[in-house]
C-alpha cells in the first residue's frame, strides 16, 4: 500500500526493489507522516552470483516533540526479487496517550518482466496500548512511461482495556478487530523530467469503531498519516508531482487527504521534498510538510532520509 515513490538516481537500470513507503512517525497533532518513497530507486545491476542492496536510514520529527527513527533493507535475489526487511521505533508523547511503538516488516517482490507482485508482513504496537498485524500483497504493472498498482491487505487489530468490577477490582480484557483494504496507485511520465503519481486505499472495519473502549484516547492515530498497519482511517487519496532538475537531484510535492473511520475527520497534508547525492552510492532526501484536521492544530515537521545501495 504505497505512497507517492520518489525516483532514486541511477547508474544503470536494474529491477525495482518493493514500493514501499519507509515509515516515520511525525506526531500525529500534527498529523503527517514525512515518508520517504522509493519504488524505482535503483543500484548497480546484480549479476547471477551477486545481487544487489540497498539501506534506508529515516528520522522524522515535529514541533510537538514526536520523533521517529526507521530502517529498510533490501536485497536482490537474482535479478528478478527483493526481500525487505524493516525496523522502527516511534514515540509520540500525547497527554492522554503517550505511545512508544515499534514495528517489524518482511516482505518479498517479484517480477516477471512487465508484471510484478509484492508479499508483506507487518508488526506494529505498543504492548499494553495498541497491537497490529498486517498482511497484505499487490500486483503491479510496469512499463517505460507508466507504472499502475492493485492491493489488498488484511489487518488483524487487538486494543486492551481495563473495567472495574462492582467491588472495585479490575479486569483486562482485549478488543480484537478485523480490517480489510484495498489500494490503487499509479505513476505516469508526463515529459521528459516530470512525472505525476496518486493513488488511493480505501478500508473496511469489523466493527463500528466509534464505540471500541478506548478509542477516544485512540482517536489521534486516525489523524494521521501513519503506515497504514496502524492507523484508523476510512480512506487515504494523494496527488504528487515530481521533478528532475539534473545532477540526480529531484524536486517533488505532495497533496493528501485522509478521512477518520471513527468520527469522519478529514485530515490535510501538503509536503515538499528534495533529494540529491552527496556520495558515490548514497543520497540524501530532505523534506518539510504541514498538516492539520478537524479536531488538532495544525503543525509543521520535517526529516532526512538518507539510501545507500550498492552490490
Amino acid at each position: 500500500m504505497s505512497k507517492a515513490p520518489h525516483v532514486v538516481r541511477t547508474e544503470t537500470v536494474t529491477p525495482a526493489p518493493p514500493s514501499r513507503r519507509a515509515v516515520g512517525w511525525p506526531l500525529a497533532l500534527t498529523a503527517a507522516l514525512a515518508p520517504a518513497f522509493f519504488a524505482q530507486a535503483q543500484s548497480a545491476p546484480p549479476d547471477a552470483d551477486r545481487a544487489g542492496w540497498m539501506l534506508g536510514l529515516n528520522a522524522q520529527a515535529d514541533e510537538h516533540d514526536a520523533r521517529s527513527l526507521y530502517a529498510t533493507s533490501y536485497v536482490g535475489v537474482g535479478s528478478s526479487t527483493w526481500l525487505t526487511f524493516a525496523g522502527g521505533k516511534s514515540s509520540s508523547p500525547i497527554e492522554s496517550t503517550d505511545i512508544e511503538a515499534t514495528t517489524i516488516l518482511l516482505g518479498v517482490d517479484h517480477r516477471f518482466d512487465k508484471v510484478g507482485f509484492t508479499l508483506e508482513a507487518e508488526q506494529w504496537g505498543d504492548s499494553g496500548e495498541l497491537e497490529t498485524m498486517d498482511f497484505s500483497g499487490a500486483v503491479y504493472f510496469d512499463r517505460e512511461r507508466w507504472r499502475i498498482g492493485f492491493g489488498y491487505q488484511h489487518r488483524n487489530i487487538e486494543i486492551p482495556f481495563t473495567v472495574t468490577g462492582p467491588l472495585g477490582r479490575t479486569f483486562t480484557r482485549t478488543v480484537e478487530l478485523g480490517a480489510d483494504g484495498l489500494s490503487f496507485d499509479a505513476n505516469v511520465s508526463l515529459a521528459e523530467r516530470w512525472r505525476l503519481y496518486f493513488g488511493l486505499d480505501q478500508f473496511d472495519y469489523e466493527r463500528d469503531l466509534a464505540v471500541l473502549p478506548r478509542i477516544a484516547a485512540l482517536n489521534f492515530l486516525s489523524a494521521s498519516t501513519l503506515t497504514l498497519a496502524n492507523s484508523f482511517l476510512d480512506h487515504d487519496r494523494f496527488i504528487a508531482v515530481e521533478r528532475d532538475v539534473g545532477r540526480a537531484m529531484l524536486l517533488s510535492l505532495r497533496l493528501a487527504k485522509d478521512r477518520s473511520a471513527i468520527d469522519d475527520a478529514e485530515l490535510e497534508t501538503i509536503e515538499g521534498a528534495v533529494l540529491f547525492p552527496i556520495g558515490r552510492r548514497v543520497d540524501l532526501e530532505v523534506n518539510l510538510g504541514h498538516g492539520g484536521s478537524d479536531f488538532f492544530e495544525s503543525g509543521y515537521y520535517g526529516g532526512l532520509f538518507f539510501l545507500i545501495y550498492g552490490r
